[in-house]
């Protein structure tokens, strides 16, 4: 069993909750899309969230008695919830490169560091599902005045 120190279980809740985070704003930025009823049925549905400063166990899912989260627990039952992670780095940008890259951050160029720009050469996943026709959207991480 793979064990969750203090630090990668609270990195790995950072980045769960910008995942809920992302998903809820993509949502509501979106029309309709309509998909044949042959695609509907042969493939999943995938929603990544990724969320910052969301610590282990926040969420009612992981047992929380005050912070309630209902869509995230009903996303968590309903799909995948992951209880054990390891961190591929010990910052934000080098992380979530790492996650959407596959490579550690020592392979990803400028995004194994604390850039936000990733190398054309390094295909992602979310690249690869566009190509295979899934519909993909984003929201991003705003930090500063005019975000």
């Amino acid at each position: 069993m793979i064990g969750i120190t203090p630090n990668t279980g609270q990195k790995f809740l950072s980045i769960l909750s910008l995942i809920v985070l992302g998903a809820v704003l993509i949502s509501a930025d979106f029309p309709e899309i309509k998909i044949s009823k042959k695609t509907q049925d042969s493939r999943p549905n995938i929603v990544f969230l990724i969320a910052d400063d969301w610590s282990y166990p926040h969420a009612g899912i992981y047992g929380d008695p005050t912070v309630r989260t209902p869509t995230f627990d009903r996303l968590a039952r309903e799909g995948a919830l992951f209880e054990n992670a390891y961190c591929a780095a010990p910052s934000c940008s080098p992380s979530r490169a790492s996650i959407l890259l596959g490579r550690y951050p020592h392979q990803n160029e400028c995004a194994g560091n604390l850039w936000s720009v990733f190398a054309k050469t390094f295909p992602n996943w979310v690249s690869l599902l566009q190509e295979s026709g899934y519909h993909t959207g984003m929201s991003r991480k705003g930090w500063g005045p005019g975000d």
